[in-house]
């Protein structure tokens, strides 16, 4: 009873708990959009900031995610759970205010 099957959950309100709080478990939300840059927005809507995923194959669109998606990571045609050991992780937000990983992966040295 402690595990949960892979959930996808398409168009999901906006203020129900699933959009509102973080969830640590295999789900996904998916949402539509017919402008980029007002999809970014809404992932933007929220208190948490760990990681996000994208999945385009224009560039302009993962520079423009890069650039204004507020997250700790955000990773390119990959789950938000990727993670690679030799560089930082962490969130913004809500979602933390540190990193872990090797001590110097971040470029500076404590």
């Amino acid at each position: 009873g402690a595990c949960m099957k892979p959930t996808i959950l398409e168009d999901t309100p906006f203020d129900t708990d699933t959009r509102k709080e973080e969830i640590f478990g295999p789900v996904i939300l998916l949402y539509s959009y017919n402008d980029f840059k007002e999809a970014v927005k809404e992932a933007n809507n929220t208190h948490y900031g760990l990681q996000a995923g994208v999945f385009t194959h224009d560039l302009n669109k993962a520079f423009y995610a890069f650039e204004h998606i507020e997250a700790g990571g955000v990773c390119l045609n990959d789950s938000p759970s990727m993670r690679v050991d030799s560089q930082p992780y962490g969130g913004i937000k809500d979602s933390g205010i540190q990193r872990e990983g090797i001590k110097y992966a971040n470029g500076r040295h404590a």
